[in-house]
């Protein structure tokens, strides 16, 4: 039993030059069929002229005369998408070459029988050389195809292309690595589709992270108590929105920040990034004398006080106090223990002195003789690279 080749093969022999290009075989009861071609070209049975650009294939696929045959060749291909994304596609797509290796069996292939559009199924290619053919593709209700079309013939066909395509999420995070307490600090998260689909509404959602005040926000949001959230319909492929929050950190450590998207369609994504919030270092010293002016052989009280008014907790806290030889030292107490060596007066390590905490001290000294005296403290933490100082004038007379 013979069939009209759809791309003639030649093949020489006693006496007839015979042109086919494809044949069927046949075996068995349950016969399945088979088609092989050699060669690309016959007038009778290809599809239209021979390609030589890429704009040969557009024509060909729009021209008036042969949009019927194109679309009998779209539904026996069980093309399942609109026929205006197909021609839409066949105008504008990017087109480029492909060489389809010898030995390979193409899914299905057009040709004509009696002039009529004909669809073969599981075409062998059997050439001594690849096809060179064009291609492009498309998506089409939510499906992706690819046509091929050979150059010596036009047999084009469709088939689909797997994984179907779909809208996918990305999601990042940026926010900076440290930022001080009290001070603004901006996240944010980037939402991206990277799928092939648009996504009818992807919603970025981030909670509000604890021992922190939300300042303000980018973009149109809903706020909770306890989370900001932001929506986009119609997500388009490519499209990307990034979106930010300001907060206030109100105590020291990791501030976390964790994102999450999500679609009608596309898959949850998160992404998380963190901000370690530290204190500022600030002090206060006070140093004041409790009576002034002092008679000759009196005793001045001085009292020392150290106030944490930073948002960093301070550590090694030292007090170191001098004494003018007009003035003796009597007694010390206080927060620490209190001991003098001459004329300098040294109360004991504080090892921690948390934000909002204070310390005093009370030093006794008599005064010996007349003049305008200066009591002079510093202060040495391990927060502060430079001595902290103060002075009392005490008039003694």
């Amino acid at each position: 039993m013979m069939i009209r080749p759809a791309c003639p093969a030649f093949f020489r022999t006693w006496p007839l030059l015979l042109f086919f290009s494809l044949s069927l075989a046949l075996s068995g009861m349950a016969r399945a069929e088979a088609h092989r071609a050699t060669f690309l070209g016959n007038p009778a049975t290809r599809f239209a002229d021979p390609l030589k650009t890429p704009e040969d294939l557009r024509r060909t696929l729009l021209k008036d005369s042969l949009r019927e045959d194109v679309g009998k060749v779209l539904r026996m291909s069980d093309y399942l998408g609109d026929i205006e994304d197909f021609r839409h596609a066949a105008a504008n797509a990017s087109i480029a070459e492909l060489s389809i290796p010898a030995g390979t069996v193409l899914p299905a292939m057009s040709t004509r029988k009696q002039g009529k559009p004909v669809l073969l199924r599981g075409v062998l290619w059997a050439g001594k050389k690849p096809i060179d053919a064009y291609t492009f593709s498309f998506i089409s209700l939510d499906r992706r195809y690819r046509v091929i079309a050979p150059k010596a013939c036009a047999n084009f066909w469709i088939e689909e292309q797997l994984p179907r395509p779909a809208p996918a999420l990305a999601l990042t995070c940026e926010a900076p690595a440290e930022s001080a307490l009290l001070k603004n600090t901006m996240v944010c998260h980037t939402l991206t589709n990277t799928g092939d689909l648009p996504e009818t509404l992807a919603r970025l959602s981030m909670p509000i992270p604890a021992n922190s005040k939300l300042n303000s926000v980018t973009r149109e949001a809903t706020i909770g108590d306890n989370e900001i959230a932001w929506t986009f319909p119609n997500f388009a492929p490519g499209d990307k929105q990034t979106l930010c929050a300001t907060f206030s950190p109100s105590q020291a450590g990791t501030l976390p920040f964790a994102g999450s998207a999500a679609g009608q369609r596309a898959a949850s994504v998160d992404a998380h990034c963190e901000t370690r919030a530290y204190g500022i270092p600030a002090v206060l010293l006070e140093v004041v004398d409790l009576a002034d002016p002092v008679l000759v052989g009196k005793d001045v009280v001085y009292v020392i006080r150290v106030l944490n008014q930073g948002s960093q907790a301070l550590t090694n806290v030292k007090i170191v106090a001098g004494l003018e030889d007009s003035q003796r030292f009597q007694s010390g107490a206080g927060a620490t223990e209190v001991k003098a060596e001459g004329d300098l007066i040294t109360p004991a390590l504080v090892p921690l002195l948390n934000p909002g905490e204070q310390v005093e001290w009370r030093i006794v000294v008599k005064a010996e003789k007349a003049g305008d005296v200066r009591f002079n403290v510093g202060l040495h933490a391990d927060q502060f690279g430079r001595v902290i100082s103060e002075t009392e004038s005490t008039f003694q007379y």
